[in-house]
């Protein structure tokens, strides 16, 4: 018997569990919570993974960050 997939979702619906101790990626398509932990938080997983791409597709004209600068109120 042939080896079936433990993992079967499409890129493009799958999620990640945003809780801290759960990071579990799932079918998301539905919006439905996370089935490990039960959270509702959850971010598309295609995001996370197009995130270099699009870090490395800047324009190298774009200026840098600036650290903002916070003083006491006297």
């Amino acid at each position: 018997m042939g080896q079936r997939p433990a993992f079967n979702v499409e890129l493009g619906s799958a999620a990640l569990c945003l809780e801290l101790d759960c990071n579990t990626v799932f079918d998301g398509s539905m919006g439905a919570p996370c089935p490990r932990c039960g959270s509702v938080m959850s971010h598309p997983l295609a995001a996370w993974l197009d995130r270099g791409v699009r870090a490395s597709a800047r324009p190298v004209s774009e200026s840098p960050v600036r650290a903002l600068t916070v003083s006491p109120a006297v």
